[in-house]
């Protein structure tokens, strides 16, 4: 089934390159962004909880309660530190093996599966953080930081379990 992703709008420590920048509110760049996605509101919409997200759906008019099983990936002790502030050896499990868990919160592979499992049947759209997105679009969780999603943009997606998806499942109408 077809997904809309619409990928929340940029916010300063996105810019600053910190880890749990959705938590924060957009920064005028990602206003600009979001006002000008042309997008078509379907009935079934569904919104994540991050504040940057929620700010993203009211700019496309969307006020639904958030939906906390759409949440960003839990990051825990990384919440808020620049890359450059965590060890090399941390930084290197994360990136390389889907199933590490430096900082202490979900592993990559927990993160995709939750996220596909809550998108699973579901076509419409979904107003979600840059990483739920980039969990959509991962043909597996060992693929998950091969997939590049940009603050403020959009695309379309099938609803399946990740080893079931192929590089052209995910369709090219990124914004």
């Amino acid at each position: 089934m077809p997904l809309t992703v619409v990928v929340a709008g940029r916010t300063a420590p996105n810019r600053a390159v910190r880890f749990g920048g959705e938590t924060d509110p957009l920064d005028e760049r990602g206003r600009r962004d979001i006002e000008s996605l042309d997008i078509v509101v379907p009935r079934g919409v569904r919104v994540g909880p991050e504040t940057s997200v929620r700010e993203t759906a009211r700019i496309l008019g969307i006020n639904v309660e958030p939906d906390p099983s759409l949440a960003t990936v839990d990051i825990a002790r990384w919440l808020g530190v620049e890359p450059q502030d965590v060890p090399a050896d941390e930084l290197e499990a994360w990136f390389t093996d889907p199933d590490a868990r430096p900082h202490g919160g979900e592993t990559i592979t927990e993160f995709v599966d939750r996220i596909v499992s809550a998108t699973e049947g579901f076509d419409g759209l979904v107003v979600v953080a840059s990483p739920v997105a980039q969990a959509l679009a991962a043909a597996s969780p060992d693929a998950y930081f091969e997939v590049s999603i940009r603050p403020g943009s959009a695309f379309t997606t099938t609803t399946v379990r990740p080893a079931e998806l192929s590089g052209r499942d995910v369709a090219a109408s990124r914004g």
